[in-house]
């Protein structure tokens, strides 16, 4: 499965409904406080099987999903 199709997955099992995520989709845009950051992140690495390092600067979801690409190979 795609990287973006399985984050909207992890998207919607979290917030229980369906999330299209597109360029201009941020945590903020979504309601996310930083407890749902860590959280997501935490869903993140465990479903993609990598390790965000502690300096990630992500802000939206394009951010995102360009690092657990970077991370994936």
């Amino acid at each position: 499965m795609e990287t973006k199709k399985l984050l909207e997955e992890i998207l919607k099992n979290y917030r229980g409904e369906e999330i299209t995520l597109n360029e201009s989709v941020t945590f903020e845009s979504l309601g996310f406080d930083s407890l749902d950051q860590v959280d997501l992140m935490m869903q993140v690495e465990e479903k993609f099987g990598i390790s965000f390092p502690d300096d990630a600067d992500i802000k939206s979801f394009d951010d995102l999903l360009a690092l657990i690409e970077r991370l994936k190979k």
